[in-house]
């Protein structure tokens, strides 16, 4: 929003701005000659761009020999009913919108119902694979 501001008021020609309190420019007007000198302007040291830290950069994880394996494709592959329940919910949510737009209410009410089918198996098949994760999970440090 300060961009903004900065452009209209650049545009209107009433461009006069007050250094944020704590910048080097207001330490400048507001300190005195020897404050200044231990003052240290940083505006090469750190841009307004925050680091993005390590851990979680990068793709970087716990393991040494490479990237771990993370997001929608290893999620899919250790749960595709997920995937299917995504995929036929899409199906027919885009067969009420067709039936909606021809005016077919019939057609659209009926798209509607397997809608509400398809995230009902999409909701069982979510549930079933947490369960099984976890009824066949071990914990490999406790374990030792």
């Amino acid at each position: 929003m300060d961009i903004f501001r900065t452009v209209l008021m650049n545009a209107a020609g009433a461009h006069h701005e007050e250094p944020k309190k704590g910048s080097y420019e207001w330490k400048k007007e507001h300190l005195t000659p020897e404050q200044l000198a231990r003052t240290s302007d940083n505006k090469e040291k750190y841009s307004g761009i925050p680091a993005i830290p390590v851990d979680i950069g990068y793709n970087s994880g716990m393991n040494v020999g490479g990237a771990k394996k993370t997001g929608v494709m290893s999620n899919a592959s250790s749960n595709p009913g997920v995937i299917i329940g995504m995929g036929l919910t899409t199906a027919a949510l885009l067969g009420m919108f067709k039936s909606s737009f021809l005016g077919d209410k019939v057609g659209a009410q009926k798209m509607m119902q397997y809608r509400i089918m398809a995230q009902f198996f999409t909701v069982t098949a979510l549930v079933a694979g947490v369960t099984i994760f976890g009824a066949t999970y071990e914990d490999d440090e406790h374990a030792k």
